[in-house]
């Protein structure tokens, strides 16, 4: 499912560790809709990184794929001072449950009423 979303010529250099990180976030990306997300790089240059992608998606949909590309970033360790939380490795699984669970929330507080 995922292959579609990386772009041709990508460079992907992460450990084994980390990849696994990567396709679960591109998992979560690509149940946001058809937003047409490439994923244009993904380095760890130990110290530092380099992650770019693309999308076109709503403002809303770029918006949420920013802050998982955020996240991504978090929970792969790279090291590099833009980093939010430098030095700490973010649970990848502890991240996409909450963003789960905020997406059933929102869904069970945007079903329409049936009036009972």
């Amino acid at each position: 499912m995922v292959g579609s979303m990386i772009a041709p010529g990508c460079q992907v250099v992460l450990d084994e560790r980390q990849y696994p990180v990567l396709l679960a976030f591109l998992e979560r990306i690509a149940a946001i809709g058809d937003v047409n997300f490439q994923l244009l790089q993904c380095v760890d240059h130990r110290p530092g990184y380099s992650v770019s992608y693309d999308n076109d998606g709503s403002p809303e949909q770029d918006e949420e794929i920013d802050r998982l590309m955020s996240e991504l970033v978090q929970s792969l360790g790279f090291d590099a001072g833009s980093i939010k939380e430098p030095g700490v490795i973010a649970d990848p699984a502890e991240i996409l449950n909450r963003i789960h669970r905020q997406d059933v929330e929102q869904m069970l507080t945007s079903r329409p009423s049936n009036g009972t």
